[in-house]
This record gives structure tokens, sequence and C-alpha cells, in this order.
């Protein structure tokens, strides 16, 4: 986490517009799920797991889910089939793929599908908050 010289968090003073949900992320790099959990934890519920098998085995915790947050490459289960999994289960949700590896048929075979968003990695987090923001909004 980010801290300014006073000990005070940078991530805590900047003005979020996400607030009050509850994000699920799958994602097996560890250090992105902790950024990410970091970034959008302070203002709202955030649920962390490292594989599409971990997140399905804890699916009673999930309560009312917002957002999903997918890494397309997973071990055991990839994104996609997490996705087609949790689709039917939680409908009312919006679904963003993230993936270090997007070429014209992921991304086509993806779209397809019915994901809300894909985000391809790197991404600035604000992009992402952006894009979270604009689908919760329209789901309201």
């Amino acid at each position: 986490m980010l801290a300014q010289p006073d000990g005070e968090s940078l991530i805590s003073i900047v003005l979020r517009r996400i607030k009050a949900h509850r994000l699920v992320i799958v994602e097996d790099d560890l250090s992105i799920s902790r950024a990410l959990d970091d970034y959008f934890g302070t203002e709202n519920t955030v649920l962390t797991f490292g594989s599409a098998e971990e997140a399905l085995a804890a699916e009673a915790e999930f309560g009312e889910v917002h957002v999903f947050i997918i890494d397309y490459k997973l071990p055991g289960m990839d994104g996609a089939e997490l996705f087609q999994t949790l689709r039917g289960r939680f409908p009312a949700a919006k679904y963003i793929l993230i993936t270090g590896e997007m070429n014209y048929e992921v991304a086509e075979s993806n779209r397809q599908l019915g994901w809300d968003a894909l985000i391809l990695k790197p991404f600035d987090f604000s992009i992402l908050e952006d894009n979270i923001s604009v689908l919760v909004a329209a789901a309201a």
C-alpha cells in the first residue's frame, strides 16, 4: 500500500466512486489480487480467490455479488469456464475479464460468451474502477 510521509495511505485519500459493493476477485497472481483488495477493500467488501475451484468452494460466502473480476488464465478451470458456471448462479452480477494474453480469437470468443468488460493487463486500477462504475450504474 502506498503511504505519505505522515503514514496515511494514499489509497485512502483518493476519492473512490465504487463504494458499498461486493466484489469477488479470482486471480492467481497474489500481487495483483492483493493490490486489487487494497485498492477496493477500504470502501467495499472484497473476496479474493487464487483459483476457480477455490472460488466455487466458497460460493456460500458470496452473498449478493455486484461484480466478479476474473483472470482468464487460472490454474485448473480457466476464467471463461468459471464465468459460464457463475453467470447462471449470479445473473444480476457484472463480470469483468482481466487477462495478460489477448488476441483476436480470445477477445472474440469471450465477447460472445457475454462478459460485461474485457481488460488487458497490465491496467491502471482507475480504468478498472471506471468500468465497474459504469457497469453498476447501468444495472441500477
